[in-house]
């Protein structure tokens, strides 16, 4: 997962304006929107924005992710072969949305692979059935890098208020799915702008659930998912000193048996 974003900033694919100011933000990746935050009517127009602004590629830190129509829909194909089309000039991810079926990440990766495109992939999974099939979208392409959690289609989908439904059967289950295809777990983003301790506290649970990172829809809540996700200081110290006492997978360490598990956690964070 070396260099997978752990801070992910929706920004709309219809409004070009935002795109640099989401790029001074401090998040460590970009979603240019192609799907819910554009209109129906303005699609064509938004491919258009996100094409010219990866093609200039301003100098900026972040990975870029584009995501997509449904791949089920004439709309998102478009999305896919254009964007494939860019080669090393697209986007960095795709992220698939509405991710339920594994034979839609196959011919992702197949377009992706025919025309000669870097881009890894990312299943958004938001759905009861793609929350069923997630560990087999998981394994279904070594393109794919991660798998992000839906929960607003999630609770529509169980008939439930977002604010208001606790998806945690959900959350566990993609969590452990990506473990299975041995990619990373991104949340969903918190809906409420103006509430950074309730943020805060998200975050602190879902990295707890494994989760890898957070997707955010405002750069106001990036500070909080930044500092939670991303290991401290003491927890880079202690992932070094593991991997120095047990170089072969099995140690001591502060007179305490090292165990291989120790040496994988370790080799994350360090």
């Amino acid at each position: 997962m070396s260099g997978l974003p752990r801070s992910w900033l929706f920004t709309p694919g219809s409004r070009p304006d935002r795109f640099e100011k989401a790029a001074a933000s401090a998040a460590e990746a970009l979603i240019l929107d192609l799907e819910d935050a554009v209109a129906e009517d303005k699609k064509t127009e938004a491919r258009g924005h996100v094409v010219a602004f990866l093609q200039s590629r301003p100098q900026i830190r972040q990975q870029v992710i584009v995501r997509v129509n449904p791949l089920s829909r004439a709309v998102g194909l478009e999305d896919l072969a254009t964007l494939a089309r860019l080669g090393s000039n697209g986007p960095d991810y795709l992220l698939i949305p509405k991710a339920e079926e594994p034979v839609e990440l196959a011919l992702a990766a197949k377009v992706l692979e025919d025309a000669g495109s870097p881009a890894r992939l990312a299943a958004l999974v938001e759905s009861a059935r793609g929350v069923a099939r997630a560990a087999e979208i998981a394994e279904r392409t070594p393109r794919l890098a991660a798998l992000m959690f839906g929960a607003a289609d999630y609770a529509a989908d169980m008939g439930q208020q977002v604010g208001a439904f606790q998806p945690e059967f959900a959350r566990a289950s993609l969590v452990n799915a990506a473990a299975v295809g041995g990619v990373a777990a991104i949340d969903s983003p918190f809906f409420a702008i103006d509430k950074p301790d309730d943020l805060a506290a998200e975050c602190r649970r879902s990295r707890g659930l494994g989760f890898y990172g957070k997707a955010a829809i405002h750069p106001a809540q990036l500070e909080p998912i930044n500092a939670v996700f991303s290991p401290t200081e003491a927890e880079r110290e202690l992932a070094r000193r593991i991997l120095a006492a047990a170089p072969d997978g099995v140690g001591v360490l502060d007179g305490k048996m090292i165990d291989i598990a120790m040496v994988r956690w370790a080799k994350r964070i360090a």
